[in-house]
């Protein structure tokens, strides 16, 4: 390519980037700012649903709380994959699977002990109407959106 095919080239990608940043801004502009800051989401799923001051005043305390639990998720994905490994291996090592199977364990039961202590700290926040409203929310579960992967609703589920 010559030197004016690079400059041109050059110029339209600049106009697009260009474009873009400009796109961005205008709609943060229209829409009023960048939009409310998402609840971490190891418990955020749970206390999303209440109303925004409260939410505010939770911030804090599950932003520490991620900090704690995002390294337990990791070392609990880590052993999980590992004995994923060893589970297809075509020589089976029962030893190392038990192993494997034992960290699993300790690590899930390490995850699990956080979230309850956070939860801990958390409910005891929360007026009669917003633990029932937490309630609900445990009962139904984190949102998922339903797809081909995830089965109907059986006729004994119940939609809250």
């Amino acid at each position: 390519m010559n030197k004016s095919r690079w400059l041109t080239v050059a110029l339209l990608v600049s106009i697009a980037v260009n474009l873009l940043l400009a796109g961005i801004f205008v709609g943060r502009v229209i829409s009023g700012g960048p939009g409310p800051e998402r609840m971490p989401s190891q418990l955020g799923w749970m206390i999303r649903h209440l109303d925004e001051p409260t939410r505010e005043l939770l911030r804090p305390e599950m932003l520490e709380h991620n900090k704690r639990v995002g390294p337990l998720r990791k070392q609990m994905r880590r052993a999980q994959q590992t004995f994923n490994r060893q589970l297809l291996d075509v020589a089976i090592d029962s030893e190392a699977m038990s192993q494997s199977l034992a960290k699993l364990r300790r690590t899930s039961d390490e995850y699990q002990t956080e979230m309850h202590e956070m939860m801990l700290l958390i409910i005891p926040k929360l007026d009669e109407q917003q633990r029932k409203r937490v309630l609900s929310t445990i009962r139904r579960g984190p949102d998922r959106p339903r797809g081909p992967d995830r089965p109907p609703r059986r006729n004994g589920d119940r939609k809250q």
